[in-house]
Order: C-alpha cells, then structure tokens, then sequence
C-alpha cells in the first residue's frame, strides 16, 4: 500500500467521522428546535383556547379572569403574529359583544364600572350581601 493511501486511511476515516457526527448532531439540533417551538404553539392555543371560552361565561369573575388572560397572552412574547391574531380576534369578540349590549340598551345608558383587566385584580363584587358573609361567619363558628 503506498505511503499517501496509508495517511488518507489514517487521517481520513476520523476526520469523515467527526463530519458525519457534527451533520447529525446539527440535524438533531434543528429537530428538537422545530418540536420545541410546536409544544410551545400548541401549549399557547390550549391556553388561548381556555382563555376566550372564559371571558364569554356569563359568571363576571371567570370573564374577567378570562380576559384578564387574553390581554396577558397579548402581551407575552410567547405569541407569534398568527398567534397574535387569534388572540385580538377573542378580545375583539368579547368587546364587542358588550359594545352591543350597551348600544342596544339606547343613549341613555351610563357605564358606571371602570375595570381594567391589565390590573390583574378582580373586579369589585357587587354579588355579595352582608346577609351572605354573616351566616358563613355563623357556620365556620358553630
């Protein structure tokens, strides 16, 4: 076997195999890339999904959670500009809903509460009478 063949044999077959371990290792990178940013989506619809069927319940406090949710996804960076559309699609569905509400009532009707959900507190409770809090009081207490 001549002397250049000798050292191809020798140096070459390490050298091709680091190659082919640093492709596969790139290729592999790439893969866990795409499957991270898929969970990452699909984890962001399920959150998107449960977020805008809460702001349309009929219970105040889980709409307020509800939009409360949409308005953070909104402001994550967890969204993409397709996400984000989603996103002021279900914000957009729920004001305007209440925007109907009070154009249907006429003129005269007057908006007293000022929420913002971005606050992250629960809105006021105006479900609660003192009646209610005394006989929870009694109950713990007997």
């Amino acid at each position: 076997m001549p002397l250049w063949a000798v050292f191809a044999v020798s140096f070459g077959a390490p050298v091709l195999a680091f190659l082919g371990v640093l492709f596969a290792q790139l290729v592999g990178r790439k893969g866990a890339k795409e499957l991270e940013t898929r969970s990452k989506r699909e984890e962001t619809m399920r959150n998107l999904r449960w977020a805008a069927e809460l702001a349309v319940t009929d219970d105040e406090a889980k709409s307020a959670l509800g939009v409360a949710q949409l308005v953070a996804l909104g402001d994550s960076d967890l969204l993409d500009v397709d996400q984000q559309l989603f996103v002021d699609a279900a914000l957009a569905a729920v004001v305007n809903d209440a925007v109907q509400e009070v154009e249907a009532a006429g003129p005269e009707v007057e908006v007293v509460r000022d929420w913002e959900p971005s606050s992250l507190e629960p809105p006021p409770s105006d479900d609660l009478d003192s009646t209610q809090d005394d006989e929870a009081e009694g109950s713990a207490d007997g």
